[in-house]
Formats: structure tokens, sequence, C-alpha cells
């Protein structure tokens, strides 16, 4: 009987265990977040219970639970759905789904379908990847692990509460730091709140080149929009400052700042300076800070002193040079004394340049301008070259006049075919004049040359040509060159006419010296092949 019992009780024993192990929930995951594939067969079980793919408003993953509010009976009532390890039994750690519970629906928009998305919208098989890429991009002193992922739309505040596109907010940790890492719907980390990290406390947004630039523009872009309403946006050491037309108020702008903590909007507007508004402003989206580096390093080398303080780097649509309207950086500098005391206002200037750093202009202090001459003949030449490229090769021109230290310039608006222009050179760039005579402005295209129509005036023919005014006016040094005129022809008239026209058609140029009080002078008119035209004698 004793063996007979025996046999009954171990009979029963597994007879029970299969009844419980029967009767159990699935095995759960060892952590949702880092087992591969794991948050996404949770959340699939809430599809099961459903009966149907689930019209997901938040989606919240911890390494016990995934949590699911999702569109209830109402179009506004939202319900939870939660997949957690439950009890262990035996050798089986037990997951159950709970749900549904009635929650109170998010109330920031009013239009809660808008914030809606399916779980196939999301790459929750590669949850286990984008948490290390999160801890990656941290980069937290010490050991550090994700505690929570949450996938929810983006919320815009202007014009009016509305939802955007999809984000995930990955909750990083160390002992000692903390950041929430941002990825977009597919896993990709676009950026990052670091504010809770050494790294961001030391971070120089100007010298340093790893910073969350890419999260600082989708920062502003939540808060701000993606329409052409930026003035200019300005990196600071520790932020990135924006002036922006204002939503509500024509003829304003309001300012918006970005650090690592997120958006900050300005509680103050300010008024436009008149025909400001009517000017072409830039957006968010065309706004690159990836090449910032790039852009600086130029910035540095055209400013050509390490004795220097980089004050702050502005990007505004410079619209007043040649062509269409490019994005331009205007990089601040002031210069340190010899004994490395802080110099006068005086020694500050800046560096204009394309945004991908290319250097259009350079205002260096007073003290450290460049001492050359623009009637220089090599100079002269030197000077059209960079006409030429800031122009375009196919540029058209009615007059360029170069004097010592600059250069006026008619021409044909480059990307305005037929519409006159008017601009001024000098060391500090090209830049369109707000004033034009009414005949300069009145488009005669017999008058136009290509900068290809000059070369004959050499800088070697040029200096041939100017000792030959000196010999031909009989005079000496009590006289010096004043000006260079290339047109095709000299001394317009309001009709378009000129009073020295071309004999042939082409470009002339007109060489005029002055004496030191500025009075006397005289000038000699070349021809396109160095014959003399017009004389007139001191």
């Amino acid at each position: 009987m004793g063996i007979v019992s025996s046999i009954w009780r171990v009979v029963l024993m597994v007879w029970l265990a299969l009844f419980v192990l029967a009767g159990l929930p699935a095995q759960a995951a060892e952590s949702y977040i880092t087992a591969p594939g794991e948050a996404e067969r949770a959340a699939g079980r809430v599809a099961e219970s459903l009966g149907k793919a689930p019209q997901v408003h938040t989606l919240r993953i911890t390494d016990k639970d995934v949590t699911m509010l999702v569109q209830g009976a109402g179009a506004t009532a939202v319900d939870e759905w939660r997949v957690r390890q439950g009890t262990r039994l035996l050798f089986f750690s037990a997951e159950v789904v709970s749900g549904p519970s009635a929650r109170q629906a998010p109330s920031m928009v009013d239009n809660l379908a808008s914030g809606l998305f399916t779980l196939d919208m999301v790459a929750l098989d590669k949850v286990d990847t984008v948490a290390r890429n999160a801890i990656a991009y941290a980069k937290l002193e010490g050991e550090a692990s994700v505690q929570s992922i949450e996938i929810t739309k983006r919320v815009f505040l202007l014009a009016s509460p509305s939802y955007g596109d999809i984000r995930w907010s990955i909750y990083v940790t160390s002992p000692r730091e903390s950041a929430t890492v941002y990825a977009d719907a597919g896993g990709t980390i676009i950026g990052g709140d670091l504010s809770n990290t050494a790294r961001a406390r030391n971070m120089n947004f100007i010298n340093d080149d790893d910073w969350p630039k890419e999260a600082a523009i989708e920062s502003l872009t939540g808060v701000i929009g993606g329409q052409p309403i930026i003035r200019d946006l300005t990196v600071y050491p520790k932020s990135v400052q924006v002036k922006a037309d204002h939503p509500t108020t024509k003829g304003a702008t309001v300012g918006y700042s970005w650090d690592i903590s997120g958006v900050m909007r300005s509680p103050i507007s300010s008024p436009m300076f008149p025909g400001t508004e009517q000017e072409p402003a830039l957006s968010l989206g065309e706004i690159d800070l990836s090449k910032l580096s790039q852009v600086r390093d130029a910035a540095k080398k055209a400013w050509g002193n390490d004795k220097s303080t980089l004050n702050y780097m502005m990007l505004r649509l410079f619209s007043d040079g040649p062509g269409k309207p490019e994005p331009r950086w205007t990089v601040h500098f002031t210069d340190w004394t010899q004994s490395g005391e802080l110099a006068l206002f005086t020694n500050s200037g800046t560096v204009d340049l394309t945004a991908d750093g290319t250097v259009r202009a350079t205002d260096l202090p007073d003290a450290r301008q460049p001492n050359r001459n623009w009637l220089d003949a090599t100079t002269t030449r030197d000077v059209f070259a960079v006409v030429n490229e800031q122009f375009g090769k196919n540029a058209r021109f009615a007059e360029l006049s170069v004097s010592n230290d600059s250069m006026r310039i008619l021409a044909e608006v480059p990307d305005t075919p037929g519409k006159m222009r008017e601009y001024n050179a000098n060391d500090r760039g090209i830049t369109a004049s707000s004033m034009m005579m009414p005949w300069d402005a009145e488009f005669h295209p017999e008058r136009l040359f290509r900068m290809d129509d000059l070369a004959f005036f050499s800088a070697e023919k040029l200096n041939e040509l100017t000792a030959r005014t000196f010999t031909r006016l009989k005079v000496g040094s009590d006289m010096s060159l004043s000006r260079y005129t290339f047109s095709i022809g000299q001394l317009m008239s309001p009709d378009g006419s000129f009073m020295v026209p071309s004999p042939d058609g082409k470009v002339t140029l007109e060489i005029r010296l002055e004496g030191q009080d500025g009075w006397k002078g005289g000038r000699v008119t070349y021809s396109s092949t160095g014959e003399e035209i017009d004389v007139v004698m001191p």
C-alpha cells in the first residue's frame, strides 16, 4: 500500500502542476526595454484583447510593464491597458494583461483623434536598439540605463494647440546624471534634453561641436512652427536666440530662447523697422547648424587675430547683395590688447560668411583695416574677380566706377532681368544702395556689358594707360589717380545717351586725375582698344 500511495501522490503532484501551468498567463519578459522584440510582443497582446488594432494616444514602456492609452468607446474617451510582469510561480514569471480602465482624455488639444496613431507606425521591434543608442547619445557619467520610454505625438502650441509627428522620449539615468533623449517614429535619435548633465553645464555652443543642434531646431520648430518668419538666429555660448515675426501682431517681432532645458518665449514684442515686414525671411527648416564649426573656423581665419573673443554668431537672410537673398552668418569678434586686457569697443568687428563658410565681407577694427588702394591695377582686377563671383558670370553691368577705397556698381539685378540697381562695394563687402538716379534706373540693354568684356583692360594695360594719362594731361606729382570708370560710353545724360559715346559699342575707360584739393582735375577716355576718344585738360 505504501508504494501505491506514493505513486498516487506523485501522479497527483504532476497533475496539479500541469493544472496550474495550464491556467497561468504567458511568461513575462526579463525586461520589456532590453529584451529584443518583447515590447512589440507585449503591445500586441493589447491588440489581441481588443480584437482589433488599437488607436494609441500614449505608449509607455519600462522594464516591468507596457502601458497604453487607447481610444475608448467615445470620440473623446480613452482607456488604459497594461501588460505587466506578475507574481513569479515555480520557474515562471507570469505576464498579466489588464484593462480597459477609463482615464481622463488629454485636454491640451481639442481634437483627440489627431493625436492617435497605430502600432505599425512605430518601430517597436527596435526598442532594445533605440535604448542602447539613447544611452550612447546621452553620454552620462557612470553606468547608465534606460528607465522608461514614452511614445506619443508632439504638441505644438502655436498658432493654436495641435498634434504633430510621433516622438519617442527615452529617459536615461546614471548614479549622478539624467537625460531625456528624443527619437522619431522609426527610432532614429534626433536630439535630447541634457540639462542635468555635467557635459551640458560645461558646454559652449560656439566653441564645442558636440551639442544637440538638431534638438535646438526641433524644439524651436515645435514652438514657432515652420513658416518663413525668422528674421535672425543668434548662437551664444549657452543659448540660441531667435527673432521671429509675432504670431498675432502685424509689424512686430518676438524673441525665443533655446538652451539645453528647452524653449522660452519672451513676453515682450518689438516693432519692426519700416519696410522690414516686406523683406523675405528664413524658416527654421532652412537652417542647418551642422556646418556651424566650419563657419566659425573660416571666420576666425578671416579675422586673423588669436587675441580676440568670438562673442556670437548671427544668421539672417541677406537681401541687399547681388543675386537672390542668401543666408549669411555675421560673426562678431572683439580684440584683446597685447597685455591681455579687453580692448575698447572700437576694436570690435565682424566677418560675414555664407551658410557654408565662404567669406563675403570682413569689417576689421580701424587699427587693422587693410591698407590697400583699390586703384592699384592688380587690386582693381582682384576686386573685379570678387564682383564676378558674387554677381555670377552672366551678370550684366552698366558702369563700374573705382576709387581708391570703394567701387560704385550699376548693374542689372542678376535674378530680375530688366531691373537696374546700384551697389556699393568696399573692403566690408557689397551692398545695395537705397538711392539711384532716375536715368540709372531705366533699363537700356545697349549700354550693358559683362565682366569678360573687360579682358583688354588687364592690370598691365591699366598701368600703361594710367602712365599715358599723366603724360597726356601734362601733370606730375601735384595730381594723383582719382578714378577708373568702365562703361559703354561716358557721362550718361538723363535720356540714356552718352556725352562721350563708344566708337564701337564696346566698353570704354575714363581715367580721372585730381589735385589734392579736389578742385583741379582732368580726364582721358579710352576706347575698347586703348585709343584716346576724349580729353579734358586740368
